[in-house]
C-alpha cells in the first residue's frame, strides 16, 4: 500500500505543481506600466528622428541649390571656352524654372534666330522639379524671367567676355537661404551663398 501512495502522489514541481501554483504566481505580479525612466528615453528618441528627419529636408534643399549653381557654372564656362575656341557667338537664356544654351541659326539669308542646344552637356535645363526658382538681374534691375527660355540674356562672344549677370536660385516661397551666380564681363563666373 505504501507503494502505491507515493506512486499517485504528484512530484513536488510536475505539472501538477504548476496548476496549483500557477494562479498564485500569476497574481502576485500586477501590471505596472511604462516608468518615467522608459517614457522619458522614447520621447528623446523621437525628438532625435524628428531632427534628423528636418535637418535631411532642409539639408537637401539647400544642397540642390549649391548644386544647381555649380552646374551653371561649369557649363556657363564651358559654353564661354566653346565660343572662345570656335569664334561662334553662344547665348544664356533663363526662364523662371530653367535655363538653355542658345545658338544662332540662320533662318534665311538675312535673318537670325537663337535656338537652343540639344547635345549634352549642354542641352537646356529645368530646375523646376528639384523645388527651385531662377531671378535675374542684369545691370542693377531685375529681368522678368518668363515661362520659355529661347531669349539670349547672357552672351559669350568669340573672344571670352560675356555679358554681365546676378542670377538667384532659390526656393519658391521667399524662402531666406539662396544661391547667387554672377558672371563679370572679363568672362569669370562666381558662386556664392547668400543668407
Amino acid at each position: 500500500m505504501k507503494v502505491l501512495s507515493t506512486l499517485r502522489r504528484e512530484p513536488r514541481f510536475g505539472v501538477g505543481w504548476a496548476k496549483r501554483r500557477g494562479p498564485t504566481i500569476l497574481a502576485s505580479r500586477r501590471p505596472r506600466g511604462f516608468t518615467l525612466f522608459e517614457l522619458l528615453i522614447v520621447l528623446v528618441l523621437l525628438g532625435l528622428l524628428a531632427g534628423l528627419a528636418v535637418l535631411s529636408v532642409s539639408g537637401s534643399a539647400s544642397r540642390q541649390m549649391e548644386q544647381e549653381a555649380q552646374r551653371l557654372v561649369e557649363l556657363a564656362g564651358l559654353a564661354r571656352d566653346e565660343a572662345l575656341l570656335t569664334g561662334q557667338v553662344r547665348a544664356l537664356g533663363f526662364s523662371r524654372d530653367g535655363y538653355a544654351f542658345l545658338q544662332q541659326v540662320l533662318l534665311d539669308e538675312e535673318s537670325l534666330t537663337w535656338v537652343p542646344l540639344e547635345r549634352a552637356p549642354l542641352e537646356p535645363r529645368s530646375v523646376a522639379g528639384r523645388g527651385l526658382e531662377l531671378r535675374l538681374r542684369q545691370e542693377g534691375r531685375r529681368v522678368p524671367l518668363d515661362e520659355r527660355a529661347d531669349r539670349p540674356h547672357v552672351r559669350f562672344n568669340g573672344a571670352g567676355e560675356l555679358t554681365p549677370f546676378e542670377l538667384e536660385i532659390r526656393q519658391p516661397g521667399g524662402a531666406q537661404d539662396v544661391m547667387r551666380v554672377s558672371g563679370e564681363r572679363d568672362g569669370r563666373l562666381l558662386q556664392e551663398r547668400l543668407e
